[in-house]
């Protein structure tokens, strides 16, 4: 359980953005945390830590290798965070089929490579989550064996860095089954339900939540 102060940093894309109010620099505000998953980290979070400093980074529409060009993206800039959370790649599947462009998943998992390697010594713990889609307006068959390989590939790197893979694909499309439009509502961007597991599911792998 939380028992000190912590300084957590989320990064993404709109999963975690979920239309955060980027003028707002400071940590906690609930402005600035967004409408979803993230948001909900942080009140739990907080409610058990008051002390500590939350910040939502996450930028809509971020492919990989997009996201530390971000302005803003580093609040606290000598680094020296407890956790940095880390969803990305999602978008690396999805644009490229959007703009009729080919996909180049060794380039993806080349510049997540760079981007864990760029994070580690900013941080004490580094937290990987895989990218996750399901059945949806927004998703065709031809996502799957991209999506796989992306994920895969993404894992192997998390074990190479020592970092925290946390893995969403399997467990949010089984539980998603029954009403998936309140999980994904078009196989991308959670929905009430989508983003009240992905809070529970970072609660439970720091420790907690059941």
């Amino acid at each position: 359980m939380v028992n000190k102060p912590a300084r957590l940093l989320f990064l993404g894309d709109s999963v975690t953005d979920c239309d955060r109010d980027r003028s707002i620099r400071q940590p906690n505000r609930p402005e600035a945390l967004g409408t979803g998953w993230v948001h909900r980290v942080a009140t739990e979070w907080l409610s058990m830590s008051p002390a500590s400093r939350i910040w939502n980074r996450g930028y809509s529409g971020c492919e990989i290798n997009e996201l530390l060009d971000q302005e803003g993206w580093q609040p606290v800039k000598q680094g020296g965070y407890d956790t940095i959370t880390v969803m990305i790649g999602i978008n690396d599947i999805w644009h490229p089929f959007e703009g009729g462009q080919s996909h180049d998943i060794a380039t993806n998992l080349k510049d997540f490579n760079a981007l864990a390697e760029r994070l580690m010594p900013l941080t004490r713990q580094l937290v990987l989550v895989e990218p996750f889609a399901i059945a949806g307006t927004a998703v065709t068959e031809a996502w799957w064996p991209l999506l796989t390989e992306l994920q895969a590939g993404q894992k192997a790197l998390a074990e190479q860095h020592k970092a925290v893979w946390m893995p969403v694909q399997a467990d949010f499309e089984a539980d998603s089954a029954a009403h998936p439009m309140l999980w994904a509502y078009d196989g991308v961007h959670p929905g009430v339900l989508g983003h009240q597991w992905l809070a529970r599911r970072w609660l439970a792998l720091m420790g907690q939540v059941d």
